[in-house]
């Protein structure tokens, strides 16, 4: 008797606290926006859905350890822009979040019934840690989230938002998403992520910077909005290909002159009106990477960024690069590339940049996904071959006229191969000269062109149409390949 007495009254104190939320919850609905800084989980995974779409799961169950206080984690799932998606979001009112058996197991529950619905998952992570009073029980339920993640890895995205605290075992499990997005705090610091607190450390790190993040949001909103731009344009599942989206017809033959743009200008310039979303963009140098829709169809782009690094490719460019291929190669989204790379950072020869080098041109090597290039300026060496080259399986290959195509810079294969001709003195072999003779007739487009590496040599005018028709096209291959993928 005692005992339900107990069970009465906790069910008495729960429904209550749950109706207070509930209450709050259509609150938040019919305002559409919480005031900045007063995001609870509940504001923070209601304002990720369709208004009035979510609906919670596990919604009762209470901590083991602490049976007045309700699980530290709201897991749920609901429509974004009108697709199915699921969310957990963990509840810092909850005794800071610390997670717990309860929360793991509600958690490895929401990432199976993900995969069985082949719909997206998003993470919103806030917690200290490790209910430590558990022990392992805490312990073994964050390994089965870990291997619940990995079970879902190239089977449906995965999009964590950080708006708070992520250390340790959970800051590594986070990282494992496909996209990750942190909020950037009053102070220019950005989210609390780290491997052991800095309060033992004393290193913090800006997780945009260091490439942990991929966007960095400047306020809760935003942080909610950038998940819901990249649900829409991506895949919800492997065997569902590209994501193609509704869209003005008149984005099919819009045709900027692209001539004169670089880096993140040049991504949104094919990207479809305002709809480009920047990727690593505090991260990357010589490289700007972003997702967008084209003609409708969301794809992922790379475009050479001259400003930065003179258009080098750097070790955090090829990281960022290699995380974006290996997602648009298993979730079958076609990856533009728009080429002006001089090669590999010279002043960066360490073993974990080659390593990192080698990673990308292994992920490059083995993608079958839709693959669009454009050399638009310089390719050179390892620019030409990571970047765009059919022997590393680009389907389709421009170049615009001015593209300079070769194994190194005209003047460095002067130096090389006729350095004995501007010894000679001859007035008719200045340096000038033959470095003009070399771009013209062993470095040209027209060159690669004869050799089958280039398909057509067209105006950067008419660039963009010509890749969008390419795409479209290959659309037919995308279909046939993740199709062949999923019933493996």
């Amino acid at each position: 008797m005692p005992n339900d007495n107990k069970k009465k009254s906790l069910q008495r104190q729960i429904t209550a606290e749950r109706l207070n939320e509930m209450l709050r919850e259509i609150e938040i609905d019919a305002a559409g926006s919480v005031k900045e800084g007063e995001y609870s989980a509940r504001a923070r995974i209601t304002a990720l859905f369709d208004r009035g779409s979510f609906s919670e799961t596990d919604r009762f169950i209470a901590r083991s350890s602490e049976p007045d206080e309700a699980s530290g984690v709201i897991t749920g799932y609901g429509s974004v822009g009108g697709r199915l998606v699921f969310a957990f979001a963990e509840d810092r009112s909850r005794m800071k979040g610390a997670f717990d058996s309860v929360s793991g197991k509600k958690i490895t529950d929401l990432f199976a019934a993900a995969i069985r619905n082949r719909a997206p998952i998003v993470g919103i992570f806030d917690s200290d840690g490790m209910c430590i009073g558990e022990g392992v029980a805490a312990m073994s339920a964050l390994g089965a989230v870990a291997a619940a993640s990995a079970s879902a890895d190239g089977i449906i995205p995965r999009i964590a938002l950080v708006p708070g605290v992520l250390g340790g075992t959970e800051a590594a499990i986070a990282g494992g998403f496909d996209f990750i997005v942190s909020l950037k705090k009053s102070d220019g610091t950005g989210s609390d992520i780290f491997g052991i607190p800095p309060f033992l450390t004393g290193v913090r790190n800006t997780p945009a910077d260091c490439g942990f993040s991929c966007c960095e949001a400047e306020s809760e909103a935003e942080l909610a909005d950038i998940a819901k731009r990249i649900i829409s344009v991506i895949p919800s599942h492997r065997g569902e290909g590209a994501s193609i989206a509704d869209h003005d017809p008149a984005e099919e033959n819009r045709s900027p002159d692209v001539s004169c743009l670089t880096g993140g200008e040049l991504c949104e310039a094919f990207a479809d009106t305002d709809s480009c979303i920047r990727l690593y963009e505090k991260y990357t140098e010589g490289l700007a990477l972003a997702i967008a829709p084209v003609g409708g169809v969301g794809c992922f782009i790379a475009a050479g960024n001259r400003l930065e690094s003179d258009g080098c490719l750097t070790e955090a460019d090829a990281d960022a690069l290699e995380r974006c291929v290996s997602f648009a190669d298993r979730f079958g989204m076609p990856l533009i590339f728009l080429t002006d790379c001089p090669g590999l950072a010279s002043d960066n020869g360490s073993a974990s940049y080659l390593k990192t080098v080698s990673r990308l041109q292994s992920t490059i090597a083995r993608a079958s996904n839709p693959r669009v290039a454009a050399f638009m300026g310089r390719a050179y060496g390892a620019g030409f071959m990571l970047l765009g080259s059919k022997s590393s399986g680009t389907d389709i290959v421009y170049a615009t006229p001015d593209a300079c195509i070769s194994a190194l810079s005209p003047e460095a294969s002067v130096a090389f191969v006729w350095n004995d001709r501007v010894k000679a003195g001859d007035l008719s072999s200045s340096r000038e000269m033959l470095e003009r003779e070399w771009k013209e007739r062993l470095s040209s487009p027209a060159e690669a062109a004869l050799l089958g590496e280039v398909d057509d040599i067209v105006p950067a005018a008419e660039l963009r149409p010509r890749v969008l028709s390419a795409i479209y096209m290959l659309l037919g291959k995308m279909r046939r390949d993740v199709g062949r993928r999923w019933h493996k």
